[in-house]
């Protein structure tokens, strides 16, 4: 069904469904596939950005916890220190232990404030100096409690009850106790907003949002100032309904704290940019959508114009029109398939025009032949009474002239065109029976064909004028003359030859004879009927030479195709194959 339609769809229209779906559904195709690809590559990379970040935060956070560690134990190492600041009242030498203290807390104070309790919760020392740590902690709430049994740092949200400051996000703990393990005092480590601003500084863009939650998937902190606590929780929360809008969110764990850290990534391309980047390329794909609409349309008006043209006038042609031709001015193939048809409907007329005026001829031709076929008998009554009147007065001569003229003249109207050689030959020896009576005892005539050759087919009145053009021009002047006709075989050849010992043909006559196309020359018409009877019944291949011998005379052989009449009985020449007289 298909097949059917498709097959019944007009030419132009398959040039033009053809060159459209070639060329639209590749562009649309194309251009709809560079734009996912190209997000779900923007995005790929995106996340892998973001693994990457995620990474180095991590890193960075674990180091700062290590350093605060590494600070925590190497104070508790040195409690004396811590004890003497204590206990000693003089003035100069707390300067010395606060001038070690801040030595020792360097490496962390750029992100954290570091603090020291007593064992009562009082606050001993601090690296703040605006005196924005609690004068006093309570030992039974907040990070304190939770470090007093354990003997390692302890980190903890900042608690807003018991830290004024606001900036404060994390807080670390870490217990102090003499050599005989009695507790002493407290490390107290407050993390800020800037802080932690500075130390993830270069991790994240200002397109990210950093969200560090606890243990318990607290956030604590957050990159972005605009994002409240809420909003935040909210946020990590709610990813699942956000996945696959403008941001990407990517989860990680820091194994040495329990921390969860959050990154929402934001995509290098907005999605509004991107949403744009698609408009414009579906208006480039519809603009060359109609750029391919035009160049359909001209491509197939360019193809199926000549096309129709041409199918028109075929159909012109087939109504026996031959005057139609196809105009046009293009060089390329179809031009030339154009000008290809107006030279073979040319010829074609030529052709037809030409058999036309052929039968016209073979008409008039056939016409005269009827009209010397109209009463043949009273040809044949007239040269019969001749002949009868011409011995009742004793005139020999003319009975013989009459009767073998008669014969000559029936087998010349014969409606057969091929007769036997034997046939040939017996015309032959009529017509020299005739000019015997012109010419007595001027030429000897002989013939060689042999016995298996009699019954070859050749056209009827073919040697006739070869043995007139022997006597009247080859013999003339001489009083002794000789004429041999002869056959013989030449594979599937049929060679018959008439040679006379004559003055010799004139180069001029040897040249036109055997030339290809010999034109009509007056005075020799039978020659030249012989040519082209031989050349229209058997071809361009087969025909008629001379041959000269200077001083033994003109040999003139005519070549035809060997056909064979079975059956047929041919009957001897006459009494002997010498005629002299």
């Amino acid at each position: 069904m298909t097949m059917t339609f498709y097959k019944n769809i007009p030419f132009k229209l398959r040039i033009f469904l053809g060159c459209l779906t070639v060329a639209a559904i590749p562009l649309l195709f194309t251009t709809l596939l560079m734009v996912r690809l190209f997000d779900s590559s923007l995005r790929r990379q995106t996340r892998q950005e973001g693994y990457r970040q995620l990474e180095e935060i991590s890193g960075r956070l674990r180091q700062m916890l290590g350093s605060c560690g590494d600070t925590c134990r190497a104070l508790d190492e040195d409690g004396s220190a811590f004890q003497s600041l204590i206990d000693n009242k003089t003035i100069d030498l707390k300067k010395d232990l606060y001038l070690s203290l801040y030595q020792a807390v360097q490496e962390t104070s750029s992100y954290a404030y570091l603090s020291m309790y007593d064992a009562g919760g009082k606050l001993r020392f601090t690296t703040d100096s605006s005196g924005g740590r609690p004068a006093a902690l309570p030992l039974h709430w907040g990070i304190l409690c939770r470090v007093t049994p354990r003997k390692e740092m302890v980190c903890s949200t900042a608690d807003p009850w018991l830290s004024p400051d606001p900036e404060v996000v994390l807080q670390a703990a870490y217990p102090l106790e003499n050599p005989q393990g009695a507790r002493t005092g407290y490390l107290v480590m407050d993390f800020t907003r800037d802080g932690f601003i500075r130390l993830l500084n270069g991790c994240i863009s200002d397109k990210d949002t950093l969200i560090l939650l606890d243990q318990h998937q607290m956030p604590f902190y957050c990159s972005s100032p605009d994002l409240t606590e809420t909003a935040a929780l909210d946020l990590v929360r709610d990813v699942g309904g956000r996945e696959g809008a403008q941001y990407q969110y990517l989860w990680n764990l820091e194994p040495s704290s329990g921390y969860y850290i959050f990154l929402r990534k934001g995509a290098q391309i907005s999605r509004a940019t991107l949403r744009t980047m698609q408009t414009v390329c579906i208006l480039l794909a519809f603009l060359c959508l109609g750029l391919c609409l035009l160049v359909a349309v001209l491509l197939s008006r360019s193809i199926s114009q000549p096309v129709s043209a041409l199918d028109r006038a075929m159909a012109r042609v087939r109504q026996g029109d031959l005057s139609v031709r196809i105009y046009t001015n293009r060089r390329d193939e179809l031009g030339r398939l154009g000008e290809s048809f107006n030279r073979m409907i040319r010829e074609l007329k030529e052709n037809i025009d030409m058999k036309v005026q052929k039968q016209k001829d073979l008409n008039e031709a056939t016409l005269k032949l009827y009209q010397t076929q109209l009463n043949p008998h009273f040809l044949y009554n007239t040269l019969d009474t001749i002949k009868w009147n011409a011995r009742i007065h004793q005139n020999p001569e003319i009975p013989v002239l009459a009767e073998n003229l008669a014969v000559i003249l029936r087998r010349s109207i014969s409606s057969q065109p091929f007769i036997t050689l034997c046939r040939e030959l017996e015309t032959i020896e009529n017509y020299i029976e005739i000019q015997k009576i012109r010419f007595a005892g001027r030429f000897l005539y002989e013939t060689e064909v042999p016995d298996q050759l009699e019954n070859c087919l050749v056209p009827k009145m073919i040697l006739q004028p070869l043995v007139e053009n022997a006597i009247l021009h080859g013999l003339a002047g001489r009083e002794n003359g000789y004429i041999c006709v002869y056959a013989s075989q030449s594979g599937s050849l049929l060679k018959v030859a008439v040679t006379d010992d004559g003055c010799g043909m004139p180069q001029e006559m040897v040249d036109w004879v055997n030339s290809h196309f010999p034109e009509k020359r007056e005075g020799h018409v039978g020659l030249y009927n012989v040519i082209q009877i031989l050349k229209l019944h058997y071809g361009q291949e087969y025909g008629m030479q001379a041959q000269v011998v200077l001083g033994e005379g003109t040999t003139i052989t005519i070549t035809l195709p060997l056909e064979r009449e079975a059956g047929v009985d041919c009957p001897e020449p006459g009494s002997g194959s010498d005629w002299s007289r």
